[in-house]
């Protein structure tokens, strides 16, 4: 074997040149394949590691009729689920929280937190490094405050001190009792939440009533129990949903259907079918690459016929000739696929830096025992790819069939020509059905970025400011705190408008029901919903969200006067075709008896994002509908980036225990919209890319090889009056039939494969024939430059030299 091996590096090492190539294209696609992996794996196949993940679910509200569709939940419908199930071991519910902390001395601070139930630990599977969880006392409605912190919170903030079971902690101004610490590296989702505290019954933003009525903040995660599988399990919640929807018919959420998933499928989301279209993208320039040096492989037999006679004449097995060429073929890919290792680690590094606004924090992509083990057997596999059927020619040929193919100088005759033909129609159909869904996919990024918002972000930064409802505990407090902060920031010469709201466009937002005055009145269940978005004035001009009709808010609508609201313009072209909708009023409240006139119609603003149709949206005035926590909202003429100072002065000069949070321009967001549609058709354009180079390289080399083995032939012909032209035009129709068939398959695979992305385009038919025509005239007119080479070479032969060379 030793002996085999030596002999292999030396053949390998006759042609360094060629071999050196082909190894750096079959490292690019394994490179390209191991990299894919180990993010498919990272965010789909493991994306967090707490034990037992197979057993750790979510119970999600599945409800498209009214387009409510995630892990919300209401306090009423888990506490009585939590109180009749028996499926799970632990049954927990948990509730996003911003927490002001100040240091000793320091400036405050905005921290992640969640308010849990004593049972989210455990239902995690993650043990206290000090300390302990909630007890039953902390656990209920009213407690005393108590937090668990986190380890990064422990360290970065406490300085890792000792024994600090039982101090306090000042959040949002109320101490907190500390009962334990979390061990390092929580994981995803909850790398970046600092603290846990208790009383989740008691959210911001809610009063008592609303929690009660079924308003949908909490977020369930739940273990299953040894034995109980996730169907049974399944089967019981939906059952308790049921009995809870016929016994409290009136809640808000009665009429939402529930269902179980795992974690592993929440936090994969979206990101399956797109990973599994890049991992297909991939392979196809893996199968590319394989066939391109196959060819090469089956080339380089023409230059051992005598090696092969040699060693047929001393008695050499086919079983040997076999062994030899595949020890060959798998040191080629071995070398390969050490390169793509590096070659990986390199990519995951720049995807790691390009997607860093798409991803989770601190998130890192690693070349693990899972990823080294996939990498391994695609080297493998790439090596029988490549050298098995070389090595199944080579040991096919009898002694007398290796000198009669070495008087014709191609060794397995015709047969291996065609097999070559097929390899190259292959490349050609695979090349193209990547260059038809990478063109797709850049069309629909293009067309998404313009895609009109309905906004303007020059010029716009915002930041998150939170006036604790500790502190300011009634809504006309919380209103006055904020009018003052955006008092504050008008004075400032750089800020041209300044403004309040509960979400940004583009950021998504709360729903609510709605009723039209005059109309039956719904159970609240029923009701349909509307985005609901309470602004200050200077809301509308500060976004130069266009004006349709009537006017926008003033100062004057706030509490105790009349209620209005503006709404979009589709949302009223809908509820009220044919007629203005200026005058008409809404109702909102449990019982429908809050009344809002609708002064002002504006132009459509695309707040899911710009992939997603405007929705329907209220807006309200936000002194009519305060809240403690809101977006402050800034535009400059300078540059934005700077604002994050200025927006801090102003909020410092009315509370200087208040911190800022999620500090943003617009322009970012946008730009982090659109991000995970260029990550992806970057990165398919680039393996089209390298899929067509290889492409053109593999139908170059075979015409050249073809060219090279019919020296003689073309030489007779041109001794027999064949002109030059006449021999351009026989090569040029040889590798020109391949492509055109190759690209008949190809346009068909295409055009069935591009249903299977349509989910990821935008604005964007699968089937297009002025793209496929357009991706067609591409590829032909590479093929044929990739022809025309070997054509003209083959025209320079001299018909003398040819004879006489033969």
């Amino acid at each position: 074997m030793l002996s085999d091996l030596t002999y292999a590096v030396r053949q390998l090492l006759k042609a360094p040149l060629v071999t050196s190539a082909a190894i750096l294209s079959l490292s690019l696609a394994l490179g390209a394949n191991t990299a894919l992996f180990s993010i498919f794996d990272k965010l789909v196949l493991r994306p967090h590691a707490f034990p037992e993940p197979s057993a750790l679910v979510r119970v999600w509200t599945n409800n498209p009729a009214t387009n409510f569709v995630g892990p919300a939940f209401s306090l009423p419908k888990y506490e009585l689920i939590r109180d009749h199930q028996s499926a799970f071991s632990a049954f927990a519910a948990s509730a996003f929280a911003g927490f002001a902390f100040v240091r000793d001395g320091g400036e405050p601070e905005q921290i992640t937190g969640l308010r849990v139930t004593r049972d989210f630990f455990p239902a995690l599977g993650v043990p206290m490094a000090r300390g302990r969880v909630f007890s039953l006392d902390e656990d209920k409605p009213g407690a005393a405050p108590a937090v668990v912190i986190s380890h990064e919170f422990w360290q970065t903030r406490l300085g890792s001190r000792e024994n600090v079971d039982g101090d306090m902690l000042n959040l949002n101004g109320l101490p907190h009792t500390i009962t334990g610490v979390l061990p390092p590296q929580l994981g995803t989702p909850f790398t970046t939440t600092l603290v846990f505290t208790n009383r989740v019954q008691e959210p911001a933003g809610l009063n008592v009533d609303q929690v009660r009525v079924g308003a949908t903040y909490l977020q369930v995660t739940a273990r299953l129990k040894p034995g109980v599988s996730f169907q049974q399990a399944n089967e019981q919640i939906v059952q308790l949903n049921q009995r809870y929807a016929a016994e409290f018919s009136d809640r808000l959420d009665a009429k939402n259907p529930i269902e179980l998933r795992t974690l592993t499928e929440e936090l994969a989301g979206n990101l399956r079918p797109t990973l599994r279209m890049l991992l297909g993208a991939v392979a196809a320039v893996l199968l590319i690459a394989c066939a391109n040096v196959s060819n090469l492989f089956l080339a380089r037999l023409s230059s051992r016929q005598k090696e092969i006679a040699v060693r047929l004449s001393l008695g050499a097995t086919r079983q040997h000739l076999i062994r030899q060429f595949l020890l060959e073929s798998l040191l080629f890919a071995v070398s390969a696929a050490l390169l793509g290792l590096a070659l990986a680690k390199l990519g995951l590094i720049g995807v790691e830096q390009l997607a860093a606004n798409q991803l989770a924090p601190n998130t890192t992509f690693a070349l693990n025992g899972p990823t080294l083990a996939f990498s391994g057997a695609l080297c493998l596999l790439s090596a029988l790819a490549v050298g098995l059927v070389p090595a199944l020619q080579a040991s096919r040929l009898g002694l007398s069939d290796v000198l009669k193919d070495a008087g014709r100088g191609t060794p397995g005759g015709a047969r291996s020509g065609r097999f070559r033909s097929v390899l190259i129609v292959a490349e050609v159909g695979l090349s193209v059905v990547l260059l038809v869904g990478s063109a797709l996919l850049l069309l629909s990024f293009a067309r998404l970025q313009k895609t009109p918002s309905g906004i303007n972000p020059e010029g716009i930064a915002y930041a998150f400011v939170n006036a604790p409802v500790e502190r300011y505990r009634t809504p006309v407090q919380q209103a006055e705190f904020h009018e003052r902060v955006l008092e504050r920031l008008k004075a400032n010469p750089q800020v041209t408008h300044a403004a309040a709201a509960l979400a940004v466009p583009l950021g998504g937002g709360p729903i609510a029901p709605y009723t039209i005055f005059g109309t039956t009145v719904l159970p609240i269940a029923e009701r349909p919903l509307a985005s609901l978005q309470a602004v200050t004035p200077e809301f509308f001009q500060a976004f130069q969200i266009t004006l349709r009709e009537g006017r926008t808010f003033t100062t004057q609508d706030r509490t105790g006067t009349p209620g209005v609201c503006v709404i979009n313009e589709s949302f009223a072209k809908r509820i009220f075709p044919g007629e203005s909708a200026l005058g008409k009023v809404l109702t909102r409240g449990r019982d429908a008896d809050v009344k809002h006139e609708i002064v002002g119609i504006v132009a459509d603003v695309r707040s899911n994002g710009l992939g997603a149709p405007p929705p329907d949206v209220v807006y309200y005035p936000f002194y009519q509908l305060p809240r403690s926590g809101a977006n402050v909202i800034v535009r400059t003429t300078g540059d934005p980036a700077g604002l994050q100072a200025v927006i801090r002065t102003a909020v410092a000069e009315i509370d200087r225990q208040q911190p800022l949070a999620f500090f943003n321009t617009m322009q970012t967001l946008v730009t982090t919209n659109t991000g995970f549609q260029r990550l992806v058709a970057s990165l398919t354009g680039i393996f089209a890319a390298v899929a067509l180079l290889l492409t053109a390289i593999g139908l170059y080399s075979v015409l050249a090889y073809s060219v090279a083995q019919r020296t003689s032939e073309i030489g007779i012909r041109m001794a027999l009056g064949a002109s030059r032209s006449d021999v351009v035009s026989m090569v040029l129709k040889h590798g020109m039939r391949l492509v055109v068939i190759g690209l008949f398959i190809g346009l068909a695979a295409a055009a069935g494969t591009s249903y299977l992305i349509r989910s990821l385009l935008f604005s964007v038919e699968p089937v297009n024939p002025v793209l496929y025509g357009g991706v067609s005239v591409l590829f032909a007119l590479i093929a044929l430059v990739a022809c025309l080479l070997p054509s003209l070479k083959a025209a320079r032969i001299d018909p003398l030299v040819a004879l006489r060379s033969d």
